[in-house]
């Protein structure tokens, strides 16, 4: 299947978004995911469910095993990279759960409270 090279960001935006929604989890003794084991199923997730190739992933370091701990990656696909951040969700004795989101995608703005029209005058 041939992609048309506009659309490969927005897949890879929705990949990653979708990527966003699960949970990793990694069983290790020092209660902390090394940077390899990290990359790789990261990219596993993102395969399974773009359901496209993924070049590559590059994480900066390990994933403490403390909740809210967070490491920055990056998963590159056809050559187009995508930022992730991946935070601890849950440690549970040295099962460390993790999250995976998409820092690349713009972000849907919020609409922000407006004060009430004033009320026409008559003259």
């Amino acid at each position: 299947m041939t992609m048309m090279p506009g659309r490969l960001p927005a897949a890879l935006a929705a990949a990653a978004l979708t990527v966003a929604a699960l949970a990793g989890c990694s069983a290790l003794g020092d209660r902390s995911v090394p940077r390899s084991d990290l990359e790789g199923a990261v990219k596993q997730l993102m395969e399974e469910q773009s359901g496209q190739p993924v070049d590559a992933v590059s994480c900066d370091g390990d994933l403490a095993g403390e909740v809210g701990a967070s490491v920055r990656c990056t998963a590159t696909v056809s050559g187009e990279e995508v930022g992730l951040t991946v935070t601890t969700t849950d440690v549970d004795g040295n099962d460390v759960r993790y999250e995976v989101r998409n820092d690349t995608a713009t972000p849907t703005p919020t609409p922000s409270p407006t004060e009430p029209a004033p009320s026409p005058t008559s003259g």
